[in-house]
């Protein structure tokens, strides 16, 4: 007498899970946490006072938000999109930003080219560092 359970690859196909994208990847990256500023420097200067306190929470969506009013240099919220690579992000009011992110920091780097008049709306190269 022969007893048979079925064919057991079946269910390993089932168990597979889908393998994520680059993109996805970087975005469960910088969505993983909410990052809290850790250092500003504006052309090597520091001006980390100016942004007190700031927290950046970025969502899988492709969406962004503060804890607060840091426009024009870092609005309260917006979209951005990836650039030529993943490492090249661009908001949508058209500033594109160079990231290096890993588990235990964020690096957002870019050039800032209006003045808003205010001492943190200085135009000039922008290093913002965070920590989740």
């Amino acid at each position: 007498m022969l007893i048979s359970c079925g064919d057991d690859d079946d269910a390993s196909v089932a168990d597979d899970p889908v393998e994520q994208t680059e993109e996805e990847k970087q975005l469960e990256s910088l969505s993983a946490s909410a990052w809290t500023m850790s250092s500003i420097t504006l052309d090597g200067a520091d001006v980390t006072t100016n942004f007190s306190g700031l927290v950046l929470t970025i969502k899988s969506d492709k969406t962004y938000s503060t804890n607060g009013s840091y426009d024009p240099v870092w609005p309260s919220s917006g979209s951005f999109t990836f650039g030529s690579d993943l490492n090249t992000l661009t908001r949508d009011d058209g500033v594109s930003m160079t990231i290096a992110v890993s588990e235990t920091s964020l690096t957002v780097t870019f050039t800032y080219a209006d003045s808003g008049g205010r001492i943190d709306a200085l135009p000039g190269d922008y290093v913002f560092k965070f920590t989740p």
